[in-house]
């Protein structure tokens, strides 16, 4: 227990984390020996904990190394407490129930006042700790193993380990916990999946292992018969295996159906057992068919097992109860959603899509030619109750078959739901044939010789009939006035009761001819299936709604072909980069993490040195004022003493003043006292001087002679006292010398015996010498060679953690180059993306500021062109000007009203026109239709003029960078540029329009800057811009009003 404790002490100080494993590691293993010795499971848990927190960063080895040195010890220890209960009591076997149930007060009271086999008390005083212990050792291990990835492999060996624990000991309720423990571990690791070393369920390896691990889990559960934690067990398989990416070995996926085939039997849930054991036949088929194909040498073997498995799958489907599967469905709709439910969880354990039923078990059994493998027995039991039709007589034909059946062990488990079979199949075969029975003769139809009395047979078809009429099976009622059962035929009765039943009876039974209530109750339906068929055989190819939804599929199918990739794609590259940013996501999280780690050990660390500081300056405190009360409490009994001494020598000292006295008062007024004495002394001894001086001198004077003659006496006694002394001395001498003498001569007689005595012990001393030290030389070696073998051990262990920490850096490394390589492989698409971007961004500013460029080219064009034809106009009108200038007003009185174009607004100059408008104002739009002039040649005569959506050309002295104007004008046709004729009337409508048919202000014709010399008119009405004036203005104006031809 010290050495224990020593060690603990070792793991608990400062120094244990900067030990090299190689001294840490022999110490381990001692402490785990001293541990399963004194049992103390809680105590190595403590120290396996300590120490994985040291050595799993850099020698995963020396963890699982303790840990396996751990179960062994305690797996010895249990082999050989077993091995001594043998030894003492025999091989009868205790139990205990509970390993991890303490003793209650009850139970010992119970042991006391009960009695108890010796065989059970050994048992438990001797095995029992020992296997609690073990136990405990196994759950240590599993919860300092879980959740890291580096120590998966020993959990799962552990767990196997376990496992057979369980199964060797028959411990069912530690079974129960481990199975717990395990699914706690299992959820835990999917929730600290950012951790470093997490288990990962995505790698296929981990998940395989896991996999398993849940395999040996559920057939420990079977081999222990715990029903329900083999259901939960499969329940997790089932979850397992969906997340993974490989499908389970076949002969795996063979085990796990042959367990569920076991669980379900133990339910009494025939439809599924029937299913898994159809599972389990076709895995059977497949490999029995490759093996055929590669010509194995177990073929045959294969072969016979595959007829025995036949046999099996034949006859649980043959005794699923009749209305089992979409029945049950059916109904579990109506009833509570949550049936459903749980049978389409079954379904999924067993990996069927659906629920299945108990025609499409035989059925699939059928088409896998099991009927082929089976024995003559049940194949004539398949014909019975699924083809022929002979209510009279199927108890008969059935009965030697169901004795057959119950005599072999594999099968007598079928033989009570098969009679309950037959019986459904009798009265479904019997409602198709009478109207009513009488009791008796159903009984005596339903019984077999086997059964015994009537009444059994009876109730058993009582029950039936009741639990059939319950679920809506067959239409029957019980007349017990008449002894009689009546088959209910009514055409119009509750379709509930009824649906089942019809369905069953034309789904699995042989109809001899149907009833007219089912008639009545499917005509729609038949009606419904003919009408189909018709349209079907009548219609064209292709025309049918059928036809055409599945042509609309087949064109949307192809549309989305030719997306899918560009979409993979997307979804590929999205994926990328959603799974790019939450590694970066939880690598900062975890850095973020470790970092609030580090300084929450920072933290605690500094504050463990604080309270340990503070706790060595109190404890600093306390003893010094414990030294300091107790220097007081001697320095008050020594003052007490020195009071008692001082009392006691005569000293007057007042009591009542003591505790105010301290000690070097006290000392002081003794060493007063001690004067006094003194003093007191030497005028005593003085005054005694002076009274016995003369006395003392007579009395020497005297006592002279005296001396002298005593003196001489006294050496007279000495010189006789000694010569007597000499002769006895010399007497004495003489006798020793002759005994001695005797002694030899009587020793003489022996020397040559003991010469050769001490020369055999001295032969002896010098071998037994000889053999030690070759012992010690021998001892020596071996622990040289025991010594270098340890060197190369841990130069060998040195050297292979110096090769994982490489693979280990090597793998960092590459992990690193690869996330390097992905991160530049992301960035680069990332960084060609945005130059796709950019550079189509810059092809479609090209584009634009060609176009641009384009248009500004053409305005440029046009406004050119404008002012060419501009300063023709003013030409030609400058020339017409001059040559109407000596008859104008004759001239323009006969000619009519003047056009508004050019005459108008020179004639409103005089008139009460309104002041021109800034010169800046925009000019507004012209959106009547410009008529064809007399002369032009280019306008066809019906055609629809054309709106001019160019831009107006400025003015002459406008901005060079003025925004240009839309003229929305139509444009006509320009005229031929030809030489000015004589003046006519119909010429001065020209006077105002440019060529090209658009009307232009006289400050923007090209050189009309001012009027034409020796003009009255040249001021016109229309203000600077071309801003247009209406006809009612002008009339207030005192200007002509405009006529029908004449154009502004």
């Amino acid at each position: 227990m010290a050495a224990l404790s020593s060690i603990s002490e070792v793991f608990s100080s400062k120094r244990f984390r900067s030990t090299p494993l190689s001294t840490l590691e022999p110490i381990m293993v001692r402490f785990l020996e001293l541990c399963v010795d004194l049992r103390k499971g809680r105590t190595a848990k403590d120290g396996l904990i300590l120490y994985k927190n040291v050595a799993q960063n850099t020698s995963v080895q020396s963890v699982e190394v303790t840990i396996q040195k751990l179960l062994e010890l305690s797996r010895n220890k249990l082999t050989d407490a077993l091995a001594k209960v043998d030894e003492l009591e025999g091989e009868a076997a205790g139990e205990v129930e509970d390993l991890e149930a303490a003793e209650t007060p009850e139970s010992i009271l119970l042991g006391l006042v009960s009695e108890e086999k010796s065989r059970d008390r050994t048992y438990r005083s001797i095995v029992t700790p020992w296997l609690r212990f073990l136990w405990e050792s196994y759950r240590t291990a599993l919860d300092i193993l879980r959740n890291n990835a580096r120590l998966e492999v020993l959990y799962q060996s552990v767990c196997h380990e376990a496992f057979q624990f369980c199964l060797t000991h028959q411990r069912k309720t530690e079974f129960r916990r481990l199975c717990e423990t395990l699914r706690s571990h299992l959820a835990s690791s999917q929730k600290y999946t950012h951790q470093s070393h997490s288990i990962n369920l995505n790698d296929p390896d981990t998940l395989q292992r896991h996999l398993d691990t849940r395999f040996q889990q559920l057939s420990t559960a079977v081999e222990l018969e715990l029903w329900q934690e083999a259901f939960r067990t499969a329940e997790d398989i089932h979850t397992l295996v969906g997340m993974s990416r490989r499908a389970p070995k076949a002969s795996v996926m063979a085990s796990f159906y042959d367990k569920m085939a076991k669980v379900f039997a133990v339910g009494n849930n025939f439809l599924f057992h029937a299913a898994a054991y159809g599972k389990l036949y076709s895995l059977h088929s497949a490999r029995v068919a490759i093996a055929a194909a590669n010509n194995a040498s177990d073929a045959q073997q294969q072969d016979a097992e595959l007829e025995k498995l036949a046999s099996r799958v034949l006859l649980s489907a043959l005794v699923v109860p009749l209305g089992s599967g979409v029945e049950i469905g059916k109904r579990a709709d109506g009833e509570e959603g949550e049936s459903k439910g749980r049978l389409g969880r079954l379904a999924s354990l067993i990996g069927l899509s659906s629920v299945p039923t108990r025609a499409g078990l035989i059925n699939d059994a059928l088409n896998r030619h099991a009927l082929k493998r089976v024995s003559p027995e049940l194949r004539s039991l398949y014909n019975i109750l699924e083809v022929d039709f002979h209510p009279l007589s199927i108890t008969s034909k059935i009965e030697p078959i169901l004795a057959s059946l119950e005599k072999n062990p594999d099968t007598a488990r079928y033989v009570a739901p098969l009679k309950d079979v037959v019986l459904a199949r009798l009265f479904q075969q019997l409602a198709q044939v009478y109207a009513s029975l009488k009791i008796d003769r159903v009984v005596k139809l339903a019984s077999f010789q086997a059964d015994g009395e009537k009444d059994v047979t009876r109730r058993r078809v009582e029950r039936y009939v009741t639990e059939a009429c319950r679920r809506g099976d067959v239409d029957v009622t019980i007349d017990h006035a008449t002894g009689s059962i009546k088959f209910d035929e009514e055409l119009f009765g509750d379709e509930a009761g009824t649906v089942a039943s019809t369905s069953a009876n034309f789904d699995s039974v042989k109809t001899l001819q149907p009833s007219a209530s089912t008639l009545l109750r499917t005509h729609l339906t038949r009606l419904a299936q003919t009408l189909h068929s018709t349209l079907n055989a009548v219609a064209a190819p292709g025309s049918t709604p059928a036809d055409a939804a599945r042509a609309a599929r087949e064109s949307a199918f192809a549309n989305l072909e030719t997306a899918v990739e560009d979409e993979r794609d997307l979804v590929i590259a999205r994926t990328a980069i959603i799974k790019r940013r939450k590694e970066l996501s939880d690598e900062q999280t975890a850095r973020k993490e470790k970092e609030e780690a580090h300084a929450r050990s920072i933290r605690a660390q500094q504050k463990a040195e604080e309270d340990a500081r503070r706790q060595k300056e109190e404890l600093k405190q306390r003893e010094l004022e414990r030294i300091r009360k107790e220097v007081e409490k001697v320095k008050a009994d020594e003052a007490k003493k020195v009071a008692e001494s001082l009392i006691q020598s005569g000293l007057k000292v007042d009591k009542q003043k003591l505790p105010e006295l301290s000690a070097n008062d006290l000392v002081q007024l003794q060493v007063q006292q001690i004067e006094k004495d003194k003093k007191d002394l030497a005028q005593k001894l003085s005054s005694v001087h002076k009274r016995i001086d003369h006395l003392e001198r007579a009395f020497r004077r005297e006592e002279i002679p005296l001396i002298s003659q005593d003196y001489e006496r006294q050496q007279a006694r000495d010189r006789e006292a000694f010569e007597a002394a000499q002769v006895q001395r010399a007497g004495q001498l003489r006798r020793q010398h002759a005994e001695g003498l005797a002694i030899k001569q009587r020793l003489q007689r022996i020397l040559p015996d003991f010469e050769k005595f001490r020369q055999v012990r001295e032969k002896e001393s010098r071998e037994h010498y000889e053999a030690e030290k070759r012992r010690a030389a021998e001892a020596l070696e071996e622990e040289k060679a025991e010594r270098r073998r340890q060197v190369l051990e841990q130069k060998e262990r040195e050297r292979q953690e110096a090769l994982e920490r490489e693979r280990e850096e090597a793998e960092q490394r590459a992990r690193e180059e690869e996330e390097a390589r992905i991160r530049a492989e992301q960035e680069e698409r990332e960084r060609e993306e945005l130059e796709r971007v950019a550079e189509r961004r810059r092809q479609m500013e090209a584009e634009a500021e060609a176009a641009r460029k384009a248009a500004l080219e053409q305005r440029l064009a046009e406004r050119k062109a404008d002012q060419e034809r501009i300063a023709a106009q003013a030409r030609r009108e400058e020339e017409a000007l001059a040559r109407r200038a000596g008859g104008g007003a004759a001239q323009r009185s006969a000619s009519g009203p003047a056009p508004v174009g050019s005459a108008a607004w020179r004639a409103s100059r005089d008139g009460a026109s309104p002041a021109p408008s800034a010169g800046g104002e925009r000019p507004r739009f012209n959106l009547q239709p410009r008529s064809t002039p007399p002369t032009g040649a280019d306008a066809s005569a019906g055609e629809r003029p054309r709106l001019n959506l160019q831009p107006r050309t400025a003015q002459a002295d406008a901005p060079a960078g003025e925004r240009p104007r839309l003229n929305l004008a139509p444009r006509t046709a320009p005229r031929p540029e030809s030489p000015a004729a004589a003046p006519s009337p119909p010429s001065e409508s020209r006077s105002s329009t440019p060529a090209g048919g658009r009307y232009q202000p006289p400050g923007a014709r090209a050189g009309a800057g001012s009027p034409a010399p020796g003009s009255d008119e040249s001021r016109s009405s229309t203000p600077a811009g071309g801003r247009w004036v209406p006809p009612s203005q002008r009339a207030a104006q005192g200007q002509q009003p405009r006529n029908a031809s004449s154009r502004w």
